[in-house]
């Protein structure tokens, strides 16, 4: 019979994960491009096309614009969250590898 205590060591690669920020914030500046083009796009639709037709179609586009801008807001917001998580596990892990190091170091953590 196993224990049913769950296992609470998890591991990251802390590369990988910087890596993901990095790409996250690539993707979330392009959606920011995509939204900006779309809004100047929906003026265009709306001069376009006859009355209702372009005012639907300029609202579905403006309101296409608003969500990418959204996207590419939460996206910007997620890596700056995975890259500061990187960032604070970099300092405490050399942290605890100075402390470490002071501690068997002859005559040290006296």
């Amino acid at each position: 019979m196993s224990s049913s205590a769950a296992d609470s060591t998890i591991s990251i690669q802390l590369d990988t994960v910087q890596a993901l920020a990095a790409e996250l914030a690539v993707l979330s500046s392009q959606l920011a491009d995509d939204a900006a083009l779309c809004r100047s796009g929906a003026a265009s639709l709306v001069e376009a096309l006859a009355r209702d037709a372009g005012w639907a179609a300029g609202s579905a586009v403006s309101t296409w614009a608003t969500l990418a801008g959204i996207v590419a807001d939460r996206t910007h917001a997620v890596a700056g969250t995975l890259a500061a998580a990187v960032a604070s596990y970099r300092t405490a892990d050399a942290e605890l590898a100075a402390g470490v190091q002071r501690a068997s170091a002859p005559g040290g953590g006296r």
